[in-house]
């Protein structure tokens, strides 16, 4: 009988350590979900699914992508902030959305409800034409329409999207009359141009990257101030030594809600960290003409305030 009741403690003390061992165990514990305000096939989408794919193998645990996408990006904000602060919803955030969008778009959110965990790229966007127009620089572009020629462009978004603001505000300092055509993502708006439904589009390397390479369409230049090099194209100059007072920098970045435990953001980061680490995946972005951005969550916050600033001036004139 004793024996029995030592078994019984034993067996209760094990149970309970056990219990307790899963109450303080490794986290995460369950899927994790990137909540991505952007479309399919565009490059936040492209580049956080292949993040994502190597959750598994590094947390234990899946890792999922969904994208709610709209209003610049502010419907996809407003249901991350709505999930719970538990560390399980991360969102592809970028500097716009703050700098930019609450300028064109009623906001609820303020930058001190998220916390940016690590960089995920340098947003590097370049103005293209189709190879058939033969416009191949934005003089060529001004002169095409002083010749009484209306110009179309595609943007990935409406007012409040920084590719629309940036494009709009570069047609306004040339003094071109165009008209912007938006689309539902970067994608869709390389598509647009390849087609012949525009004369002009802006795009970042991942979407643009291969129809410049087959000879389809024409870098005309980017908005990066010190020109842009990207793989299998070169060199593309930059707006700036153009002659045309315009430059952005944009970024994508990982955050959480401000609120989230210090330790779990710690194991998001991390995790990020590895996967930027992993040859395969430099391999990835290096093919996409891109390089992933480890820049911590003071550095962003730190570019954010900057691009809020230079905003004001590009902000003012496409409102004109």
């Amino acid at each position: 009988m004793k024996r029995i009741a030592t078994l019984i403690l034993a067996l209760v003390l094990t149970c309970s350590l056990l219990l307790c061992a899963s109450a303080e165990g490794i986290w995460p514990e369950k899927e994790i979900t990137i909540i991505q305000p952007w479309s399919l096939g565009g490059g936040p989408d492209v580049i956080t699914r292949q993040i994502a794919s190597y959750s598994n193998k590094i947390l234990g645990v899946p890792m999922i992508v969904e994208n709610h996408t709209g209003g610049s990006g502010t419907i996809g904000m407003n249901d991350f902030l709505e999930a719970a602060d538990d560390g399980y919803t991360l969102f592809c955030c970028n500097g716009p959305l703050f700098s930019l969008t609450p300028s064109f778009i009623d906001v609820d959110y303020t930058i001190d409800d998220i916390t940016p965990l690590v960089g995920i790229r340098i947003t590097e966007f370049v103005i293209l034409t189709n190879a058939s127009s033969g416009i191949t620089n934005i003089q060529e572009l001004v002169d095409y329409a002083n010749e009484g020629n209306f110009v179309t462009y595609a943007t990935p978004g409406g007012p409040g999207n920084d590719s629309w603001t940036m494009i709009t505000a570069l047609f306004k300092t040339l003094g071109i009359a165009a008209e912007a055509v938006p689309y539902d993502g970067g994608q869709e708006a390389i598509n647009a141009l390849v087609g012949g439904h525009v004369d002009v589009a802006i795009g970042s390397p991942p979407v643009y990257r291969d129809y410049v390479i087959n000879g389809e369409l024409n870098c005309l230049g980017t908005f990066i101030p010190e020109g842009l090099d990207v793989e299998g194209i070169g060199h593309i100059d930059s707006f700036k030594d153009q002659g045309v007072d315009i430059e952005f920098t944009g970024m994508d970045y990982f955050a959480v809600r401000s609120t989230v435990d210090a330790e779990k953001q710690a194991v998001l980061k991390d995790f990020v960290l590895q996967v930027y680490a992993d040859p395969d995946f430099q391999k990835f972005m290096a093919d996409m003409g891109m390089a992933p951005w480890e820049a911590d969550g003071e550095e962003i916050l730190q570019m954010v305030q900057s691009q809020s600033e230079a905003m004001v001036g590009y902000i003012e004139l496409v409102q004109e």
